[in-house]
């Protein structure tokens, strides 16, 4: 039974029909795309929602647990009808009520030492890890001096205890009333251990971050303090602070890592800081993994098939095409032998493979054929036009060698032709590489005798140079087989030639004549 001969074009329109299943695909790229879209915008509105939530928060912290408390005890203190002794009361049990205030201080305008009441509980705790409470929770008196002179109405700074690892800020507000005939400064000192927990232990944690920086980009309610000026997400946020331009933003960008990163930030209005909240993309689009596993198992018996199609298809189109490529190298090594062997398809790929071995042979039989003739001959026969070695010839200024083996005739006579005959060739080869070396060109052997022709400006000099060389490999040989009692006689010429293509039209030889 012989089987229907299948040609490239209907492989191609096969494999065609096989890979059809390509826009399943592509319709799943496009959901997914559009789902990606979709969860970005989720991510974007949750990201700002998380961030609003976390500075409204710590401005309801400060303005109503503290400042609150805080201006009614100032008030409090700048009643003018009030002793020394009676502010020290009002500060004693303003303190004890609440519980992030850790030190309260009065600081006259011109005193060497402010009064200063601290909380026991914190005060204690700063005593256990070898500090001085009052050291470390007094207002300097020259921030106060500083806050006076700018006339401000209320002043906030943050600072951070690395050896007790507390975060403190520092509330200072003006007394309306002289004390002792100065000026002074209500301060307070604020445990922001609250503010701490409420972003540690924010929900938002679990699927992202939630980070807190000040104007130069360092992390703030955190012991490492970190740079992070260098994220796009931070840099963008301190520009904003540093214009005093406090706007919710959303935004996508790389990490230095170049982890791809959502993220978005906010302002508290009661702390130069900016509150950054942040997801990776990986994260943020969780469900939309979940969308390309569910979808890539529902394609993948199609693309299994269509990959085992495509597998078999090329596998077939390759392997001759690879075995054509290999025999191509090979001839190129000027492997002759070489063939394009196993290919069996009946298509045009095993047309070509039929066609490549012929091509071979004749390839084979054209290079044994130039060993034949000269390199004049082979010149000649490159520069032809399509209508091949026209007959005719042109004067030509040329240097001709001859060189004849004496003694030839008797030592052929007495040895086995087979001898004679490699002797002459071992001889031959040693002259051929003599005249190529020399720029020659050997136009033909007439028994022991080779003519070879020179050309160009050093043809002289080449043609005896050539000469002499041939003496002295004649010297070797003479001095190497002593037995075979072989000379040679040179003779060159110079002058002017004709050169070209000589005899009929069927058999042609490609050299020179004249007197020369």
């Amino acid at each position: 039974m012989t089987l229907p001969r299948l040609n490239l074009r209907n492989k191609l329109l096969l494999f065609a029909i096989v890979i059809a299943i390509i826009p399943l695909l592509i319709a799943g790229q496009s959901l997914i795309r559009i789902a990606r879209d979709e969860m970005k915008s989720s991510a974007n509105d949750q990201l700002v929602t998380t961030a609003r939530q976390v500075t409204d928060e710590i401005d309801d912290i400060f303005e109503h647990a503290w400042m609150a408390p805080l201006i009614l005890v100032r008030n409090a203190v700048d009643e003018q009808g009030l002793g020394i002794q009676e502010k020290i009361s009002l500060l004693t049990h303003g303190i004890a009520d609440l519980k992030d205030i850790v030190a309260l201080q009065i600081t006259i305008e011109g005193g060497k030492l402010p009064l200063v009441v601290t909380q026991d509980a914190f005060a204690n705790d700063l005593l256990a890890k070898g500090l001085a409470p009052v050291t470390i929770l007094r207002t300097p008196p020259e921030d106060a001096a500083a806050f006076l002179k700018k006339g401000d109405w209320r002043a906030v700074t943050v600072s951070y205890i690395p050896e007790a690892d507390k975060w403190l800020a520092t509330v200072m507000l003006p007394l309306q009333s002289p004390i002792a005939n100065a000026r002074a400064v209500f301060s307070a000192r604020i445990d922001l251990g609250r503010i701490r927990g409420l972003v540690a232990g924010h929900p938002f944690q679990r699927t992202g971050t939630i980070t807190l920086i000040d104007a130069t980009g360092h992390t703030v309610l955190d012991s490492k303090q970190a740079d992070l000026s260098a994220s796009p997400l931070a840099r963008d946020a301190m520009g904003l602070l540093a214009v005093s331009a406090p706007v919710t933003s959303a935004e996508t960008y790389d990490r230095p890592d170049g982890t791809p990163m959502l993220g978005a930030f906010s302002f508290p209005q009661s702390f130069r800081w900016a509150a950054l909240t942040e997801k990776t993309e990986a994260n943020a689009y969780f469900a939309v993994g979940q969308m390309i596993r569910s979808l890539g198992l529902w394609l993948a018996v199609g693309l299994a098939a269509a990959a085992i199609g495509a597998l078999v298809f090329a596998f077939r189109i390759s392997r001759p095409i690879l075995r054509i490529g290999e025999a191509a190298t090979e001839v190129g090594k000027g492997n002759f032998r070489a063939r394009v062997d196993g290919v069996t398809s009946r298509d045009e790929i095993g047309d070509l493979a039929g066609r490549i071995n012929t091509m071979i042979v004749q390839i084979n039989e054209r290079f044994q054929l130039a060993k034949f003739v000269s390199g004049g001959t082979m010149a000649a026969i490159q520069k032809s036009d399509s209508d091949g070695v026209k007959l005719g010839g042109e004067r030509r200024e040329v240097a001709i060698l001859f060189a004849d083996i004496r003694g030839y005739t008797a030592f052929s006579e007495s040895r086995d032709p087979a001898m004679v005959v490699d002797v002459l060739n071992y001889y031959f080869q040693r002259m051929a590489d003599i005249v190529s070396t020399h720029h020659g060109d050997i136009d033909k052997y007439v028994g022991d005798q080779i003519m070879a022709i020179f050309h160009g400006a050093d043809m002289a000099r080449d043609s005896t140079a050539c000469a002499l060389a041939i003496q002295d490999v004649m010297i070797e040989l003479a001095a190497e087989h002593d037995e075979w009692k072989l000379d040679i006689g040179i003779g060159v010429d110079m002058g002017e030639v004709i050169m070209g293509a000589m005899g009929a039209k069927q058999r042609m030889d490609y050299t020179v004549v004249g007197d020369h």
